[in-house]
Formats: C-alpha cells, structure tokens, sequence
C-alpha cells in the first residue's frame, strides 16, 4: 500500500474505527513527506475535534493548511478547511464557519471530490436550520443528491444528510417524512459504519419516543445501541444520553449512576462538562436533593466559565451556552407539538426514496433498480433517453422556476402519452427516460413521435419554444450496452439537429 493510499485508508476509517485512524495521524516518521504529515496532521485535527480538543485541532490545520495549499492538494485541503470550519461551527463562530464551508465547497468542485462537497452543503444547512429550516433542508437535500449520485463509499454522508433533512422536516411540521427520513439515515449510517453519526441518529430515535411517552422504548433502544461492539467514545455518548433520558423522564437514580460511569469523561471532554453537569443537577433535583442541584449547577457555571476564557485565549468568540440553551428549548417544543405519530412505513418509506420530488416520476434508484431486474430475468425491454434542448438557456433566460415548470409539464405530457406498464423516470436535470417491456424500438419511438409533436405544439407560441431529442434502443445482453446505446442515439438525434426521435443504428451512432 502506497503512502497516499494509507492515508486515504485511515481517513475513511475516522469514523468507523478512530484508533486505527489515531494511530495513522501521529506515526510521522521524520523521513516522511512534507505532504504526508499534512494529511497525518488534517486527519489529527478531525480526531481532536471530534474529542472536543478545539485549540489542537486548530494549530493541526493551521499547521498542515499551507504546505497543502503549496502542493495544490485539494482534496485535503478541503477536508481541512472542513474540519477548521466545524470547530469554528462548534464554539460559535458562525460567519468565519460560513466562509469555510463556501470556500471549501468550492475547492471540493474543483477536485471533484464528492464528499467534501456534500458535506458543505449539509454544513451551510447546519447555519440555516434555526432562522429558515425550509432553506435548511434544501441544503440536506443537496447534500443527500450529492452523496447519493455518487454512488458507493459515501453512506456515511448520505446517512448525515439525510438525519439533518429529518430534523428539518421535523422543524416544518412534517412529522411522518422526518421519520422516514431518520429511519433512511440509520439504515445508511450502519452500513457505513459511521458511529458518531449512528449515536445522533439512535439519540434523535430515543428523545422522541420519550418524548411521545414511550420511556420504556427509548430506554430499549439506547440499551441495545450500547449492547454493540462500538468505539469508546460513542459508548460514552450513548451512556449519557441514557442518563438525560432517566434525569428527564425515567428513573434519576440511574441517570445519577450511569454520570457515575463518565467520570473520566468529563476530565477528557471539556465541551460535554456543562451538559453533563446539567443532567446530574436534573436528576437530583427530581429525587428532591435541592442543596447537591444547587451546587451542581453552580459547578456548571463555574465550568461554561473555564471554557470561556480557554476559548477566548485562543481568541475565539464564544455563543455556544446561549445558542444551546435556546436549542434545547426549541428542541422540547418541537418534539412536544410533533411526536405523537412516529410509525416507519416500509412502502412511504420505499415511495420517498425512488421518487423525483419535483415530477413526481421515478428517479434514477428506481430505475437502474427496475432495469436491473428486468435484464436479469430475461424480460424484453427498450429504452428511450428523452432530453430537453437547450434546457440550460431556459433556465438562464426565464429563470430556474420556468424551467421547473417546464420539467413538470414535461413528465405530464409523458404519462398522457405512454401506455400502462411503461416505466417513466427522471434521471437528472433535463433527462429522462422511458422503458417499455417488448423488444420493439419502432413502437416506443412512435410513442416518443407523439410527445415530441405535443411538446412543441404546446410551447408553440410561448418564448421558451421547448422541444426535445430522444434516442430509443432496445436492449439486447448487457444492460449497460442498451443505456450507452440509447445514450449515443439520443445525440445523433442532437446533431441531427434537435426536436427529433433517433432509433439506434450501429452505422450512423458509432457504437
């Protein structure tokens, strides 16, 4: 394994397995590559941050940030930008925060790093969530295309986006899509394997059922996350959100015993004192213990006042305590107006994620799902890729909200003109696609015909004139063939110059 693929290697597991990725970041031979400590010291400050040790995750990127800018490695130099980004995010500072984030989505663009783009956006999402959450979720939901058209290797993200677009469905009322939203989330961050996300997921899984007053079944559902082989510090996560839940709603005796447990926690994660120190004063003010609450608290102040001057030592302006306790208010009112309905339906859950949201047809999941097993079973099948001319400059001209009007209207015009049993999906952008069970191109591209006549008699006298060009093909061995097919069919219809309906031909489309 080359030196670049380790590093690669031990990013991937920060998550999954943090000491195999602490041991990477501080294994710095002296003969190492100037490059190579840089990542080691990016991957260091992710480590540190995620334990709450701000100021050394700061000097890490600040010392690893211009040695990766001289050598134009921008793919961690983003995840650098990143990780300063998120420590700025956690103590406060939101502007600065912001600033990173478009700096760093615009770096991950120029790499072309999936990743580092996404979770940009799901970070810029972060800032928004508490003055415009519909904004909010957009992000999420950029966030989550981002990850998901990328394909395998960003479950985690793909996890990540999409427990953030549940707490904003949440946040809009959308109880029973924030649910299905949160139950996508853990389905992803378990495969991923990513265990910090995973606690967020099982913790937002447990307030609300307690919340709903269901304390049994949180308390089952954050017992059995810990019943897992897990690194430490998520078990201590766990372990203390047990413990907020006993201190809230359950038995306070146990809250008391489990705050027992993370006593060395609080030595070693300075950030987590002050709510950990509030869940103790809670539990013991339930069990009637006034004087031990009062000091409890008053150790608390004492605490979210070291913290203060340690950050501001670092010359780091501090919001956090004001923010979080808003945030939690917030929090309690929300999950008091809205957890009274938690189900996960397998079919809704099924119908979000294979439906483009803004036709309403099937997405590009669905339909490489769909094909896939159609091919495999030996179903005929022929496929039409239909695309919109000169899409880029209705949006450009009359603005991104014709042109979703036109996409609308478009798949419209596919269902009144398609026949029942044929699948219509939207791939991306200005792309669809049509497929038909029967091995007969002549009669898709008839149907196609169709459409392409109403679409421009139906844009005819408007100035957006929108017409299409579509390739058809029918698929014969690998299903791969019939999409490239289908694919280079619909640009001989291009060259041929638009507004046409082009059936293969190995002769003229050069396959």
């Amino acid at each position: 394994m080359t030196d670049q693929q380790a590093a690669e290697c031990a990013w991937a597991s920060r998550m999954s397995d943090p000491a195999a990725a602490w041991a990477f970041a501080e294994f710095t031979p002296t003969e190492q590559p100037v490059q190579q400590s840089a990542q080691a010291l990016v991957l260091r400050a992710y480590l540190n941050w995620r334990e709450g040790r701000y100021p050394e995750a700061l000097e890490d990127v600040d010392a690893a940030e211009p040695s990766l800018r001289e050598a134009g490695q921008l793919v961690w130099l983003a995840r650098a930008v990143n990780v300063k980004g998120a420590v700025l995010m956690s103590i406060g500072q939101a502007p600065q925060a912001l600033a990173l984030f478009q700096e760093q989505l615009a770096l991950a663009q120029q790499a072309g790093d999936a990743e580092m783009a996404a979770l940009a956006h799901n970070d810029i999402g972060v800032q928004l969530i508490w003055d415009d959450p519909e904004r909010a979720r957009l992000r999420y939901q950029m966030a989550f295309d981002v990850a998901h058209e990328a394909g395998p290797g960003l479950e985690a993200t793909l996890g990540l986006a999409a427990f953030n677009i549940s707490v904003a469905e949440q946040d809009l009322g959308h109880t029973e899509r924030s649910q299905i939203m949160l139950d996508v989330a853990e389905e992803q961050v378990i495969a991923a394997h990513a265990w910090p996300y995973w606690v967020g997921v099982v913790s937002q899984q447990a307030l609300r059922l307690a919340a709903a007053g269901e304390v049994s079944a949180a308390r089952t559902r954050l017992t059995a996350a810990l019943a897992r082989s897990l690194p430490l510090e998520s078990c201590r996560f766990l372990t203390f959100h047990l413990a907020k839940l006993e201190a809230q709603h359950g038995d306070p005796a146990s809250a008391l015993a489990h705050l027992d447990e993370l006593a060395a926690w609080d030595t070693t994660r300075v950030d987590m004192l002050d709510d950990v120190l509030q869940v103790r004063a809670s539990a013991q003010a339930r069990l009637g213990e006034f004087q031990a609450a009062y000091l409890t608290l008053l150790d608390m102040v004492a605490a979210v006042k070291t913290r203060h001057t340690e950050e501001l030592s670092t010359q780091l302006k501090v919001v956090e305590t004001v923010h979080r306790t808003e945030e939690t208010r917030r929090n309690m009112e929300l999950l008091r107006r809205t957890m009274h309905a938690l189900e996960a339906r397998q079919d809704d859950l099924k119908t979000v994620s294979v439906t483009d949201e803004l036709t309403g047809l099937k997405n590009r999941r669905y339909f490489e799902q769909w094909c896939g097993e159609k091919v495999a079973s030996g179903s005929p099948l022929t496929l039409a890729f239909i695309d919109i001319d000169h899409f880029k400059h209705i949006n450009d001209s009359f603005g991104h909200t014709a042109g979703d009007q036109v996409l609308r209207e478009l798949a419209a015009l596919f269902l009144r003109y398609t026949e029942p049993g044929d699948l219509l999906a939207r791939l991306g952008g200005d792309e669809f696609v049509v497929g038909r069970l029967q091995q007969n191109p002549d009669s898709l591209a008839a149907t196609l015909e169709q459409i392409r006549v109403a679409c421009e008699a139906q844009w005819a006298a408007s100035p957006l004139r929108v017409t299409v060009s579509a390739g058809v093909t029918s698929v014969r061995g690998a299903l791969s063939d019939g999409l490239r097919q289908a694919d280079l069919s619909m640009y001989t219809a291009k060259r041929a110059g638009r507004n046409r309906v082009s059936v293969f031909d190995p002769a003229v489309d050069g396959y």
